[in-house]
């Protein structure tokens, strides 16, 4: 970890920064974010996954490669006209992380590595322009994920030309897209019709398409974006109907009463969908993109996320919320964070922080193993969580390529300004960072553990004093926040969980932030769920069953090859039940810290007054443990969510939801 310390402090003052090479084309204005890099639990949890998945040559020298050599082979569509894979969408989810780690870290030893990656993509590129790993580029039609990877590749290629400003990659990214309109688009194949989910996964190239158009300015890649919303409504059987149905705001499983949503409304692809319509509102201004997107994430946050900030049943958007036995993918919170991410940025509302803090703390948290090299595939809020198998490649998979750069999103939040003297600051974990401010950099340095001692210290640096208004969040799990600069306690106007603090900040001024941080509980309501369309037998039926499955990599089958499959009778009962949290963290029974069984009933607390908390030391293998007294002459032991089950099997059995007698 030494080593990563010393990359950020050489570079973080010298790193060029990446600009957006047509703003012209944004319309509105948005929050834009400053540097930040954890310290602490978080930072080094980053830091050796980073390490051990992007930052080591050696890792790289074999993880990277799988990626290029797929555009080689394009073997994705070797059962043609049968049905094709989905090997193309690795090298942009690896790339896109490691362009990420590149920005956070400041090493120009990785955009080297970066640059030389790019170029030996572009050598597979056609002279029409495809680029990809079918070799019938035409295969877009029936079970096939040929367009769903070539919207990784094209945002892989736009994050490079931004990162390393070279134009002969856009000129590659130009081509690419051109020869896809080419076969997908008006008057050819319609988006809609290609692929799985009803279209849905192909059209979230939506994203990707919009930052292509930022970047060349060029007209009809803004008509392809506006193309591709329009299509959302004319599949033939009126699937997914994103912009009309969100715009009404109801939950997503029950959009469509002939169509389960089991088998349409897959995760993150819709959430993709969505970010790409955010993404299409900053540069057309069109309310109703801006209106449907806000109204699906609070849909989404109602129906669909669970305590620990993980959302949708097995990677499909149910009515998640109402199932207390869920198992959800990691690409759907990484996904969900992205989307948390653009509406806080559009709108500064604390709301989209909290559902981001909530996320990062629990369900990233623990979506690693300790080792830093390998990710779940599905996480579970009780018993045992799910590692993840390959996908085609020894090295790959969608999860696991995908969290490092949730991760890194995280990072972004933490420091934003709306205008040139208005600073959000957001997040409260250990840290270093800067933003400038007319001109000047202003550092921020966070020391602490507000977990542990209900405070954080705020170190601010320059090299002149500045006038600016600071906006530090109020956070919803804190019951009194109140703010010292240089010793004294300062109030200012608050709004949207912000206080406004406006003045002439000096080189050396401290800020401390106190909370008022108590147990709290979120009660399950089984209510929620929609059994007129779901029978509950299926889904503990597939809850059960979901297992670590034997892999092509033998390293993963050796090491989590144990994990088994639940009974059914496993599950818990459809019933009130709650989860306590202190803080942002969700609290877990796990059978390594408690006596007591780790599902049965409690008895829930009359009111906050009878409940009372107390940390212990954890043992090594745990970040935080508590000892909860809730009334009624309960007391109980309970781990961080993230710790729990973190051995990924029968060791470390553990539940969430506490069932209510």
């Amino acid at each position: 970890m030494k080593y990563m310390a010393l990359l950020f402090l050489f570079g973080i003052f010298s790193f060029p920064g990446c600009s957006i090479h047509n703003e012209s084309a944004i319309s509105k204005p948005e929050l834009t974010s400053g540097e930040w890099h954890f310290k602490g639990h978080l930072g080094n949890y980053i830091d050796t996954i980073a390490f051990h998945r992007i930052l080591d040559k050696k890792s790289w020298d074999a993880i990277y490669p799988e990626t290029e050599e797929a555009f080689k082979l394009k073997e994705d569509d070797k059962n043609y006209p049968k049905n094709g894979q989905w090997r193309g969408e690795f090298w942009g989810k690896y790339i896109l992380s490691a362009i990420a780690a590149a920005k956070y870290y400041h090493s120009e030893e990785l955009k080297s590595r970066i640059a030389l990656a790019v170029k030996g993509l572009l050598q597979y590129q056609d002279e029409n322009g495809y680029l990809g790993t079918y070799k019938h580029s035409e295969f877009v039609v029936g079970d096939n994920w040929n367009v769903w990877s070539q919207k990784y590749t094209l945002w892989g290629l736009l994050e490079a030309y931004n990162l390393l400003n070279d134009k002969e990659i856009l000129i590659a990214a130009v081509k690419f897209t051109d020869h896809l309109i080419s076969e997908v688009g008006p008057g050819k194949v319609n988006i809609i019709e290609t692929g799985n989910f009803y279209g849905m996964p192909s059209t979230s190239i939506l994203y990707p398409i919009v930052k292509l158009y930022i970047a060349t300015g060029e007209e009809k890649y803004l008509d392809y974006a506006k193309y591709i919303v329009k299509q959302w409504s004319e599949h033939p059987e009126g699937l997914p109907d994103i912009l009309i149905k969100g715009l009404k705001g109801n939950p997503v499983n029950t959009w469509f009463l002939k169509v389960d949503s089991y088998k349409w409304a897959k995760g993150y692809e819709f959430t993709s969908c969505v970010e790409g319509l955010a993404e299409l509102y900053k540069v057309t201004g069109n309310k109703n993109y801006f209106i449907a997107a806000k109204n699906i994430h609070k849909a989404l946050v109602k129906y669909e996320r669970t305590p620990v900030g993980s959302v949708s049943f097995n990677d499909k958007f149910v009515g998640s919320a109402g199932l207390i036995n869920t198992v959800s993918e990691i690409c759907d919170v990484v996904y969900w964070n992205r989307l948390s991410y653009q509406l806080f940025s559009l709108t500064g509302d604390n709301k989209y922080i909290e559902e981001t803090e909530r996320s990062l703390y629990n369900s990233l948290l623990c979506a690693f193993n300790k080792d830093g090299n390998w990710g779940l595939r599905r996480l579970r809020t009780s018993h045992i969580h799910v590692p993840a198998t390959n996908h085609f490649l020894m090295h790959h998979q969608c999860c696991t390529d995908n969290l490092p750069r949730g991760l890194f999103q995280a990072a972004r939040i933490v420091l934003m300004k709306k205008s040139e003297n208005e600073i959000y600051l957001s997040l409260f974990n250990a840290g270093e960072g800067f933003i400038n401010v007319n001109n000047e950099k202003v550092i921020f340095k966070t020391t602490g553990d507000f977990l542990d001692d209900s405070k954080v210290k705020i170190t601010v640096a320059s090299n002149n004093p500045v006038y600016f208004y600071l906006k530090i969040r109020m956070p919803l799990w804190s019951n009194e926040t109140t703010i010292k600069i240089n010793g004294e306690q300062v109030s200012g106007k608050i709004e949207n969980n912000y206080m406004n603090i406006g003045r002439e900040w000096k080189n050396g001024d401290e800020i401390e932030v106190s909370f008022d941080i108590q147990p709290r509980w979120e009660t399950f309501n089984p209510a929620l769920f929609d059994s007129q369309f779901h029978n509950i037998d299926f889904y503990n039926n597939v809850w059960a069953n979901i297992k670590y499955f034997a892999s092509t990599n033998q390293v993963l089958n050796e090491r989590y090859g144990n994990s088994f499959v639940l009974n059914k009778t496993d599950a818990l009962p459809q019933q009130k039940a709650i989860t306590f949290f202190y803080g942002p963290l969700a609290l877990s029974r796990d059978i390594r810290i408690t006596k007591n069984n780790i599902f049965s009933s409690v008895t829930k607390p009359t009111n906050k007054d009878v409940v009372s908390i107390k940390a212990i030391k954890p043992p090594g293998s745990m970040w935080k443990l508590y000892e909860l007294s809730i009334g009624d002459k309960q007391t109980l032991r309970f781990c961080d969510f993230s710790s729990a089950g973190n051995t990924w099997d029968e060791n470390s059995l553990f539940n969430t939801w506490c069932l209510v007698e």
